[in-house]
């Protein structure tokens, strides 16, 4: 099999207990594989009694928003008593992600681990691929070959243009929204047609030039604050884990309007804060954009990926004017974004209402991307 992957993915590594916001205590649902629950089982350990066991489904029961089998050292007990391969499948490869496209796969670590959100960041913008071969057969899901080798392609020209030097991180968001809006007529034509003409399409430069000159008049202030103002509503409206996402929300919503008056100050104190935004950007359309292989539609990916990438730039600029900015908080700030956003159900009601919310819509967006 064909493992297609960023050139960093092998070199992940959980650190454990240095971690300042380990996974395992979380408050997340860990779920046991039925070969693990099977082991536990079999030991007649008293594991078995933190662990719930609803429709052959088996899931750790949380106490006080942790794991249980976490050591007075916040490393796991079952790990250093059975050895890694006793613990659960998604205890060893979180945050780990796939795609299997028969004897294809895509790799890659979330952005809700803050070691794999520093792998992406620093990177100084600029994100590598890499392949290899492994002996794992081949996967046996049905899949459409044309379709898979059209979206990787119109994939892999979206993320050179959000790597170019020659665009704006704000052009740069709006060429990722004419790209998801020009998807919508996809399921008339076909993906594989689809996907190949939009990859040829973004790949001249010249008729990006000239679909980003159509959406160059920038919005004015009062337009950003309107616009801004009804997408944070959007982020209101979700629910969170933790405190420390709502509260940077509200910070961010009583001083918007300072933080989009400072946000050219911002970039030339801090014009590296824009690498890692754009490798925000590169992550969200790596891991994302490929399931429109699989029939996913593409608009909603493309909007919450400018999304994404503009809460966090909010956020950074908020940190930025209270004197916290650094890399080390602009890395905490995709974690906890990803953690409280794309690793739970408030990815997908943003999905949904990529389509359905007026908040979402074309003009909002284009205004957000340019603060």
């Amino acid at each position: 099999m064909k493992v297609y992957a960023p050139d960093f993915f092998r070199d992940f590594r959980c650190i454990g207990s240095d971690c300042k916001d380990n996974c395992c205590r979380m408050g997340w649902d860990i779920e046991i594989d039925d070969d693990t629950y099977n082991y536990y089982k079999s030991l007649d350990s008293g594991m078995c009694r933190h662990i719930s066991d609803e429709d052959g489904e088996h899931y750790i029961m949380q106490q006080n928003g942790q794991c249980p089998f976490l050591n007075e050292n916040g490393l796991c007990s079952v790990l250093l008593e059975y050895g890694e391969e006793h613990i659960s499948e998604i205890c060893t490869e979180h945050p780990r992600f796939y795609h299997w496209f028969g004897g294809y796969k895509e790799a890659g670590t979330g952005l809700c681990c803050e070691e794999s959100a520093r792998l992406w960041l620093s990177n100084g913008g600029k994100i590598s691929f890499t392949d290899w071969e492994t002996d794992e057969p081949d996967d046996d899901l049905e899949f459409d070959p044309e379709a898979l080798a059209a979206v990787i392609k119109a994939r892999n020209v979206i993320i050179d243009l959000l790597q170019s030097s020659e665009f704006s991180l704000s052009q740069k968001l709006r060429l990722l929204l004419i790209f998801g809006l020009n998807t919508q007529d996809i399921a008339e034509i076909g993906t594989a047609q689809g996907f190949s003409e939009l990859a040829e399409a973004f790949s001249d430069m010249d008729n990006v030039k000239d679909l980003l000159s159509q959406l160059e008049s920038e919005s004015s202030l009062q337009d950003k604050l309107d616009a801004c103002r009804q997408v944070l509503c959007c982020f209101e409206s979700l629910e969170y884990m933790k405190e420390a996402f709502p509260k940077a929300l509200g910070e961010i919503k009583n001083d918007l309007e300072d933080i989009i008056s400072s946000a050219d100050a911002f970039d030339k104190a801090f014009p590296e804060a824009q690498n890692g935004l754009l490798s925000v950007a590169v992550y969200n359309v790596y891991r994302y954009f490929i399931e429109c292989a699989e029939g996913a539609e593409c608009l909603p990916f493309a909007v919450t990926s400018i999304l994404n990438v503009w809460f966090v730039r909010l956020w950074c600029i908020s940190l930025w004017l209270g004197g916290k900015f650094s890399l080390e908080t602009q890395i905490n700030a995709v974690k906890e974004y990803s953690k409280e956003v794309e690793y739970s159900d408030n990815t997908a009601e943003l999905w949904e209402r990529a389509y359905t919310d007026s908040a979402l819509c074309a003009e909002n967006i284009k205004a957000i991307a340019e603060v």
